[in-house]
């Protein structure tokens, strides 16, 4: 019998302890308004109407500042659109074309060439890119708004940092990407690309002879390497031939590497870049230079890197392109000894890369235009300009997380009202990247 008791008297006390509990909460809350409406009676009226005052001035203070700051947000843009509107990305431009007219018999021929920094592929955009359902890679996404700016581009060229091989994938130390990667580069218009960095080696020599050939089972022209290929390679552009050299500081664990390893990259060398460089100004008309030097992430070339740049300038280079430091540096239109111009770029920053430093997501295309005289064959620099592009972070949780993106095309959008197309924080991001620009690179105006 107490076995049976027991549990009705827990619950009746339960249920006593809570009517008790609720009826306790009910008059505490009659007491509080009971007290409330106390102060409230003991205030005097002119108090009141003190304290509605203030309340009042502090909610109209409140609103002109929003006034206010949306008016200086309004003009801030206003501005903002009419520099992007004027801002001109001329590096340089010939002030006498003497472009032969349509009556005359032989016209001069006109060749476009673009250059991109470092092609990276970080850990994050392998993760971004990995369908795990069909257990595929699509990087496609990244490069979908970048074609329409180098596809009318004769030739454009990139530096591949990362290798295909067989190895596990991987974005970081031994770098290794998936086939489809490279695929995606090649659709987003890229076409000749060097093999001359400090990752070039990751994986040996067999780990360089895969990477080759799997380039050029997609159609790329590479460089950079001393795999059976003459060094120097030339291309036949609208009958101009133009040569293209590809030079590292160094690689990875060198002291580690043997003497085989070592010969199959392009280590840069005066004697060996003497050497070719005489090669290509007695089998080409025009000579470009791609350079992988320089310190990680500085804006400013270094002392080694002048003294390197010197030197190819003086032994006959007439187009330098330098690329490692995942920074843009300045570049220079400099004169060689028979008082022709010499563009050097100390560094064009990369193209694709998922690394997290904002001075590493301020791309560019740079754009070099070359015209081929029909009179007597001579090759002179026309024009020199670049697009700005920018590395957009969606985030880990987006579909697609990188973006390559037209920096100043986005920010006057923006500016003009489409403030649907990116954040505000990524807005001002653009606007800072492209003042970083502006002050690192002088433009022609400048001049």
């Amino acid at each position: 019998m107490i076995v049976l008791l027991l549990p009705e008297k827990i619950f009746t006390s339960k249920t006593k302890y809570d009517t008790v509990l609720v009826g306790g909460i009910m008059a505490r809350n009659r007491r509080n308004k009971r007290e409330v409406k106390k102060v409230v009676q003991a205030i005097p009226l002119k108090t009141f109407l003190v304290l509605l005052v203030i309340l009042i001035m502090i909610i109209l203070a409140c609103l002109l500042i929003i006034f206010y700051r949306n008016k200086q947000e309004k003009q801030l843009l206003t501005q903002q659109r009419e520099e992007l509107d004027k801002a001109i990305f001329a590096i340089y431009e010939e002030t006498e074309r003497n472009i032969a007219n349509s009556n005359e018999t032989v016209r001069d021929a006109i060749i476009r060439i673009s250059a991109v920094g470092d092609i990276l592929c970080g850990n994050e955009m392998l993760a971004d890119a990995y369908h795990q359902e069909t257990e595929t890679y699509d990087f496609s996404p990244m490069f979908q708004n970048i074609t329409s700016f180098i596809s009318s581009s004769d030739i454009v060229v990139g530096t591949m940092e990362t290798n295909f091989t067989e190895n596990n994938y991987s974005g970081y130390g031994n770098r290794n990407s998936p086939k489809e990667f490279a695929q995606a580069v090649k659709n987003s218009g890229v076409n000749l690309v060097t093999l001359s960095t400090n990752h070039g080696l990751d994986y040996g020599v067999d780990g360089l002879q895969a990477t080759k050939e799997t380039l050029r089972e997609l159609e790329f022209d590479t460089v950079g390497d001393n795999l059976g290929d003459n060094s120097v390679m030339i291309k036949n552009v609208k009958g101009t031939k133009i040569a293209f050299l590809s030079y590292t500081y160094g690689v990875e664990n060198q002291t580690k590497k043997s003497k085989e390893e070592l010969a199959a990259i392009n280590i840069y060398s005066e004697e060996k870049a003497k050497k070719e460089l005489e090669y290509a100004k007695e089998n080409a008309d025009y000579i470009f230079v791609i350079m992988h030097w320089g310190e990680p992430y500085a804006t400013t070339p270094s002392n080694q890197q002048k003294e390197i740049a010197d030197f190819f300038v003086k032994n006959g280079a007439n187009v330098i392109l330098g690329n490692h430091p995942a920074a843009i540096q300045p570049m220079e239109i400099r004169k060689n000894e028979e008082e022709k111009n010499v563009l050097v770029a100390y560094s064009l920053g990369n193209y694709i890369s998922s690394i997290a430093n904002d001075i590493s997501k301020v791309e560019l295309v740079l754009n070099i235009e070359l015209r081929k005289s029909g009179q007597d064959g001579t090759v002179v620099l026309s024009k020199v300009d670049y697009t700005p592009i920018y590395v957009l972070d969606h985030g880990a949780k987006a579909e697609n997380r990188y973006e390559l993106i037209d920096m100043k095309g986005v920010a006057r959008a923006y500016a003009d009202g489409n403030q649907e197309i990116v954040t505000k924080k990524i807005y001002h991001k653009l606007i800072e990247g492209l003042k970083l620009l502006e002050k690192v690179i002088p433009t022609e105006k400048e001049e």
